[in-house]
């Protein structure tokens, strides 16, 4: 099979610091045949209960899209993707579905970043906190995320929570979190929506939520390596041997929003 993936960031992220220029180059060195560039939009961010890190900026998008597309217009067989990771609020709806309107995006990420003020990324958000707690204050606002009036594709990254967490034994156990995930899983089935499966640090979700979410009938699914340093398709092929013992048949990834298909070999 080709390489696809459909999470990456460029410098045109607050985090990012790779022209677009060398992830193409890279992913073709790699192997794939499409990689989506999906920076951050952070509407989030400028929330001011929200505390962004300190000298996050926001995404330049007419300098992103006019060097994509320009990148894109050099390519042949590759596929280069438009696309965002549109960082979930409550009070963000409607400025991020009059963008999503405008642009010709391939693929649109939601994702989870702040909770109760917090980006959950940081320690900060665990400190005096039981992880039962902060895991489901998290996941609870993931729920809400699902039912957002504008168009996107993909969830993204279910655990980012857990990348530095604190707790001794800090992964998102399946059983301790059921009446959570199973609503949030089947919501994204109903949907029709695809479950990112995202290598950045530890596996988001973890394999005994996959394993559910295959359990439940989910059958689309994202390879995201939420790449933020060039390392596009990190931990690609032992991600797919895992996905297909669970019984995954593939990657869905996304052209102008149509879904598209990669056959695992």
């Amino acid at each position: 099979m080709k390489k696809v993936d459909s999470h990456t960031h460029s410098e045109y992220s607050a985090d990012g610091s790779v022209k677009i220029s060398d992830m193409v180059s890279k992913a073709i060195e790699g192997g794939g045949k499409y990689l989506c560039i999906t920076d951050h939009l952070d509407l989030d961010a400028l929330q001011e209960y929200n505390n962004a890190p300190t000298g996050w900026t926001q995404l330049d998008l007419p300098a992103y899209e006019r060097d994509l597309f320009s990148e894109k217009d050099k390519l042949d067989e590759f596929y280069l993707g438009f696309g965002i990771e549109a960082g979930y609020d409550e009070n963000t709806s409607m400025e991020y579905k009059k963008i999503i309107d405008s642009k010709p995006f391939d693929a649109v990420i939601n994702s989870v970043h702040f909770v109760e003020g917090y980006d959950v990324y940081f320690p900060d958000f665990f400190s005096g906190r039981h992880k039962n707690d902060a895991y489901r204050a998290y996941l609870k606002k993931v729920q809400k995320s699902l039912d957002v009036p504008y168009h996107y594709d993909i969830v993204g990254h279910i655990g980012y929570c857990v990348r530095n967490a604190c707790y001794e034994d800090k992964i998102m156990h399946y059983e301790e979190f059921e009446d959570l995930l199973e609503p949030i899983l089947k919501k994204i089935i109903e949907l029709g929506k695809t479950l990112e499966v995202n290598t950045h640090h530890a596996l988001c979700p973890n394999e005994e939520i996959l394993k559910k979410y295959y359990a439940f009938g989910g059958r689309k699914i994202s390879f995201g390596s939420d790449a933020h340093r060039g390392d596009v398709y990190k931990d690609f092929d032992k991600t797919v041997e895992m996905l297909k013992a669970i019984g995954f048949s593939g990657f869905t990834y996304f052209k102008r929003h149509k879904e598209c298909f990669e056959k695992f070999d």
